[in-house]
């Protein structure tokens, strides 16, 4: 869970340059893979715990303590964040296809990347493929009951629980071409031409190569920044998924521990941290 967080955070404000130049089309080239070099950091003062990590832990939540009643879960998280008001960048904190199913009474059927980005709970902590792919089913329909948005939050946490269970990054590569995207990108082309989507249809894929691309965790992660796009929710996926192949540096819990919401670092504190106080941000 906590490899979603450390992409999401280190996305965040990247991705709110990204929508700031959909005018323009998108961020340059130049400007994008500035995040490849490891001298620079991955989380800034304008960085913070988006929508993607919140949600994520709903999942989560759901799952440890909740009997996976997830539409219960989505919606008490979803609602706590909406009464706090504007995210640290001027906007709501969730789009307003996801406030108006917080508010309404009704099943969603967004085709977005919402039910990917959170998803990554589903594949840690269910025992069989099977099991896995029925979870994702129950965690994604509620607010996200469109064939799109099912098949990417299923090749995540499928994806996830492979690479847990000890298959190697080549079978699961190709399990996933077989069943789920072709992957056929090439990086610097992603790197060069891509453009903000938050089509589950297009960014899940996208997630799902980089990672299969990248040599280590913050490897994937900066990876994952580079190509621009939907970039916190794609660096959240990569985030999610490589934690269950690399793991997770120690530096990196620590760097994220301040950005991370109080009312979370309970859940988060005996998986990835001896102690829960932190330095506020």
């Amino acid at each position: 869970m906590l490899g979603a967080i450390i992409g999401d955070v280190a996305g965040s404000y990247l991705e709110v340059l990204e929508v700031n130049e959909i005018k323009n089309g998108h961020r340059s080239y130049d400007e994008r893979i500035k995040i490849l070099d490891r001298n620079n950091p991955l989380f800034t003062d304008d960085c913070s715990c988006t929508d993607d990590s919140i949600l994520t832990m709903a999942i989560y939540d759901a799952i440890v303590n909740g009997n996976c009643e997830y539409e219960k879960y989505l919606r008490e998280y979803g609602l706590r964040e909406v009464n706090e008001g504007i995210d640290l960048y001027g906007r709501s904190r969730f789009g307003s296809g996801f406030i108006k199913w917080l508010e309404g009474n009704f099943q969603g059927e967004s085709y977005g990347n919402g039910a990917a980005m959170r998803i990554g709970p589903v594949g840690y902590l269910f025992g069989t493929i099977d099991e896995v792919k029925e979870q994702v089913r129950l965690a994604t329909v509620p607010s996200h009951n469109h064939i799109d948005a099912i098949k990417g939050a299923e090749a995540v946490a499928v994806t996830i629980f492979l690479l847990r269970t000890g298959h190697s990054k080549e079978d699961v590569y190709e399990y996933i071409k077989r069943n789920y995207y072709e992957l056929n990108y090439d990086l610097e082309d992603l790197q060069r031409n891509n453009v903000f989507s938050s089509k589950s249809s297009v960014s899940v894929p996208q997630a799902l190569y980089v990672f299969f691309q990248s040599n280590d965790f913050e490897d994937s992660i900066r990876k994952a920044l580079s190509i621009g796009g939907d970039s916190d929710t794609i660096a959240c996926i990569v985030g999610s998924i490589s934690e269950a192949y690399y793991g997770i540096d120690e530096k990196l819990k620590e760097e994220v521990k301040p950005y991370i919401k109080d009312y979370m670092m309970p859940l988060l504190k005996e998986k990835y941290y001896s102690s829960f106080e932190k330095e506020k941000k």
